[in-house]
């Protein structure tokens, strides 16, 4: 088992690491999804039960989350849980799957949603949409750079910022006396076709949306405190992510009919108009591009420590995992992560490649998870400072979610999922000739 982390200086507290976890949680998701879930889910009652339990299932995992991040205190999140439980293979094959497609095409992704939103909100010509989301990926991977004080007090302008946005839209939304309390009444729609395959179903854009709650665990080794920073953040980031984007579809259901919802692919800005009439467009989209912001922002800072991560255990990517002297950052791997991530939005396909890769994140989750048995037996005195409730009642339950949804994943989409899995496995080549690589350098 690796040392603790010696490389980067502690400057996150437990408040920074809350702000990475909300501020990548909450991005674009909850301002359209819901529409998704009302097509599975007529009933209002169902829908709120469903967000409920994607809550449920992710505060699972926090808790699971809480013991392995404190047990490994160091960068690179799953990459090490992975590596300690199962050897290098396997934390090497999340590296490469985390690079090559998830981390930066989540970026792309959200960089386009950012520049589509900035150039309706400045009214620029659409034609430079592309060109927009390369400078933020340019100027937020510049700055964190510079400094992880810098990236950090980004991320918690914006999560503050959007937060409070949401709160206040919360507010003024069920004390508006705009909407209708008949639109909770039951439709039975759902409950004719099958509750348990349509609520199955709808979990998978739901949990989607709460993508991310793990993702201060990238960056332990930077945390003050990791022993109680990171279990706090996790367990009280899905708190309130679950308490906002209940309270969200409440005011959604409130103010628009089920039957409007399912029909609306701009969900946010009908709700957004009810309240605020056409101004309220120019609020949305102001809040979406902080959101955006604080998303990619906080991508940028966990993705980039999977990469250094990686880095130190295999001699072809070391190069990419050295720590800049001066800023004292994974500078090298923040280039290659931003490079890539152009590479993508210019190539303008990288939302099919994030569509393939889906089927991963359920693998990784439930193999990282079922590694709490490993790792208990093979380091049985290592010090852990938070140990997981209900062992091992909650880790077992955690893994049998992930891996139906892995199941439901490949059932309902094989061909995505055959071409996701190969994508992944592609790395297995490249892992076989670092290692000889390694052998004769010894």
């Amino acid at each position: 088992m690796s040392g603790a982390e010696q490389d980067f200086k502690k400057i996150l507290g437990r408040w920074d690491s809350l702000a990475i976890i909300i501020g990548i949680v909450i991005g674009v998701g909850i301002f359209r999804v819901p529409a998704e879930i009302a097509k599975y889910l007529t009933s209002p009652g169902l829908t709120i039960l469903a967000w409920l339990i994607g809550g449920l299932i992710c505060l699972l995992g926090a808790i699971c989350y809480a013991e392995l991040s404190s047990s490994f205190p160091q960068t690179g999140g799953n990459y090490i849980y992975l590596r300690e439980s199962y050897g290098p293979w396997a934390g090497f094959l999340f590296g490469w799957t985390e690079l090559l497609v998830i981390r930066t095409g989540s970026i792309a992704a959200i960089s386009f949603i950012f520049a589509e939103y900035l150039q309706s909100f400045l009214s620029l010509n659409g034609s430079i949409v592309k060109l927009l989301a390369i400078s933020i990926v340019l100027a937020l991977s510049f700055i964190n750079i510079l400094s992880l004080h810098h990236g950090k007090v980004v991320q918690n302008i914006s999560t503050v910022t959007k937060t409070l946005a949401l709160v206040v839209i919360i507010i003024f939304g069920l004390l508006s006396k705009k909407g209708d309390i008949s639109h909770f009444s039951i439709v039975s729609n759902s409950i004719n076709k099958g509750v348990f395959p349509l609520f199955g179903l709808a979990l998978i854009p739901i949990l989607w949306t709460y993508g991310g709650w793990h993702e201060n665990t990238f960056v332990t080794g930077e945390t003050k405190d990791h022993k109680r920073s990171l279990p706090f953040a996790l367990i009280i980031g899905i708190l309130v992510i679950t308490s906002i984007y209940v309270a969200i579809n409440l005011v959604y259901i409130y103010l628009i009919p089920m039957r409007e919802i399912i029909n609306s692919n701009l969900i946010a800005l009908d709700l957004m108009r009810i309240l605020y009439g056409e101004g309220g467009r120019k609020i949305l989209e102001i809040l979406v591009i902080v959101s955006c912001l604080g998303c990619i922002n906080a991508t940028i800072i966990t993705g980039s420590r999977v990469t250094y991560a990686m880095a130190k255990d295999n001699s072809i990517f070391r190069y990419i995992g050295k720590i800049d002297s001066k800023y004292a950052t994974p500078s090298r791997a923040i280039i290659i992560h931003a490079v890539w991530t152009i590479i993508l939005i210019i190539w303008g396909t990288f939302n099919k490649l994030l569509f393939f890769t889906g089927v991963a994140v359920w693998l990784f989750f439930s193999l990282a998870v079922a590694g709490l048995f490993i790792l208990r037996y093979k380091f049985p005195q290592i010090e852990r400072p938070f140990k997981v409730w209900g062992y091992p009642v909650i880790p077992a339950i955690f893994i049998l979610i992930c891996t139906a949804l892995f199941i439901n994943t490949i059932v309902f989409y094989p061909v995505e999922s055959f071409i996701g899995l190969c994508l992944m496995m592609s790395g297995i080549p490249i892992f076989i000739f670092s290692q000889r690589r390694r052998k004769r350098s010894l």
